[in-house]
């Protein structure tokens, strides 16, 4: 089962109108390596959410959301 960071992730991917392609050509991974981003059991690094974050388009006060509610969660 997937985590609630990975859950997430891909909630605000499929909100924003994005497909694990585009988000995997954006950040220069495999779509392959998106899917298990967002089907881990584990939460992904802080590094690799930031940019995956980024890749959204999320803003910093967007961003910062994600973080406290998840700290929060």
């Amino acid at each position: 089962m997937a985590s609630a960071k990975a859950k997430k992730i891909q909630e605000l991917r499929e909100a924003r109108g994005y497909s694990v392609e585009d988000v995997a050509h954006r950040m220069g991974e495999t779509p392959e390596r998106v899917r298990a981003l967002e089907a881990s059991d584990e939460d992904p690094d802080e590094g690799v959410l930031s940019q995956y974050l980024d890749t959204l388009g999320m803003s910093q006060d967007e961003k910062r959301k994600v973080w406290d509610d998840e700290k929060h969660a």
